[in-house]
């Protein structure tokens, strides 16, 4: 255990990378309906973003996808999984395999979204331990409700190497867009491993990414967020450890595989590829 702690505080000490805009960690357009103080709109769109991602809708990919979207779609209304009930730490994605409370705050969220504006699109979209709790929310979403959701959208998603978990039947798979980095250098939590992959058997392993994280930042947010995660990942492990002692196993350490390419997600032009698949959709222009 110290090993890892000592590791993960050396990394903390690398320089970051500053470079492009800020962004907003937080969007509560959906809640502002819900709450009698906005009009609906066409299209409604909720982000859960990943572990230790900050605000509700993060900073690594959640405002890049909002962004994208309402370039491309003139009414739609953003919002991100409320951050008291989804804590986005390590043990909701260690122990429950996306946090659950924060699936069933996605889930009430558009629940309620619905009852108000029974007519609009609904796009369910999510992060790294955020597919997880989009995948879960689903489960958990009203029949009506499910009917108006016109799109599922993920990023970095780990499904594959958690519950894989399937979507709901009246979700088709051509309304479904999972963004993964794959190619020579590629993202473990999503992309089809090789036949020749080694599974990582040291902590060191695990840490040794960390170290190019600060390198790939764009803006002081992700700058700082970087640097957060590397502070914070000591601690909440050692929360975690009965979890993360459970995921040893040579075939699941690869869900502790939290890579430099799986934070790109916002900068690689995948969210902009995803923004023109929900602006695609035949359910959505509808609905405008």
């Amino acid at each position: 255990m110290k090993l890892v702690i000592s590791d993960l505080v050396a990394y903390s000490a690398l320089g970051v990378v500053v470079a492009g805009q800020d962004v907003n960690d937080t969007a509560n357009g959906m809640a502002d309906v819900i709450q009698g103080k906005a009009d609906c709109a066409s299209v409604a769109a909720i982000f859960a973003r990943g572990t230790f991602d900050s605000g509700n809708i993060g900073v690594w990919v959640g405002p890049q996808f909002f962004e994208e979207l309402s370039a491309r779609i003139p009414s739609v209304t953003l919002q991100g999984v409320d951050s008291t009930a989804y804590k986005a730490d390590l043990d909701g994605y260690l122990s429950d395999g996306g946090s659950s409370d924060g699936a069933a705050s996605l889930a009430s969220t558009v629940n309620d979204y619905n009852s108000k504006c029974p007519d609009s699109a609904i796009v369910v979209s999510g992060w790294s331990q955020g597919a997880l709790v989009a995948h879960k929310a689903l489960e958990q979403v009203s029949s009506a409700a499910l009917n108006k959701v016109a799109a599922l959208v993920t990023f970095g998603d780990p499904n594959g190497v958690f519950s894989n978990i399937s979507l709901p039947t009246s979700i088709p798979s051509s309304s479904f867009s999972s963004s993964c980095v794959t190619g020579t250098v590629f993202d473990p939590l999503c992309a089809q491993l090789p036949g020749d992959f080694k599974f990582p058997t040291l902590i060191s392993d695990i840490v040794g990414p960390f170290a190019s994280l600060p390198h790939i930042t764009v803006g002081a947010q992700q700058a700082e967020a970087a640097a957060s995660l590397v502070a914070q990942f000591p601690g909440q492990l050692a929360d975690s450890w009965d979890s993360f002692v459970s995921n040893l196993a040579p075939e699941q350490f690869v869900r502790l595989m939290l890579t430099p390419q799986h934070f790109t997600y916002g900068n690689n032009g995948m969210a902009a590829e995803a923004a023109d698949f929900v602006a695609g959709l035949s359910a959505v222009q509808s609905a405008q």
